[in-house]
């Protein structure tokens, strides 16, 4: 059997900067405030965060929020898989593959549906593919800015706020 030379865990303080650096090469800034976040949230039991490493280079990451900020996933208790990120070297390699698996694994043993968003540009093209690979379709109730919805005619940026919401079922 050929497996992958992939190990996924959960973060610790001592990912933060790692994470922060290798992001940094590749010109995608990350604030290592949003780890320490990110961890924090995870220490309150909060949010999940898993890490991939491909060999042994940090490749990415996925985090997994129990209570969403999206006001239709808050409502209806729906966790929502958030930050989904695997560095260009790593992709098409299966690791975010297997982030979503952790993460969609954790979440249905909690919540029979799952969230996710995701952008609407074109960098946004692979995850939209991907979601909709795995059974995610959208919620129906169109696309929201910073998690207000976008009505009819209003101006929006087309920028990472501007976001389409996709469910899952567990099967």
């Amino acid at each position: 059997m050929n497996s992958l030379p992939m190990h996924i865990r959960l973060m610790n303080q001592e990912d933060i900067d790692l994470i922060v650096r290798q992001f940094s090469a590749y010109n995608w800034p990350k604030p290592r405030a949003t780890f320490t976040n990110y961890l924090q949230e995870q220490e309150n039991q909060e949010r999940l965060i898993w890490v991939a490493f491909y060999e042994t280079n940090f490749a990415g990451y996925i985090t997994l929020k129990w209570q969403s900020s999206y006001p239709s996933f808050s409502e209806q208790k729906i966790p929502e898989i958030m930050d989904l990120n695997v560095l260009p070297p790593y992709r098409n390699k299966g690791i975010a593959t297997a982030l979503l698996d952790c993460a969609e694994a954790e979440a249905f043993k909690k919540n029979p549906v799952l969230g996710i968003g995701v952008g609407l540009y074109a960098d946004y093209g692979q995850a939209q593919r991907l979601y909709v690979q795995r059974g995610y379709i959208p919620n129906g109730l169109g696309i929201t800015y910073d998690y207000k919805i976008a009505d009819p005619g209003s101006m929006v940026c087309l920028d990472d706020d501007l976001i389409l919401w996709f469910t899952k079922r567990s099967s």
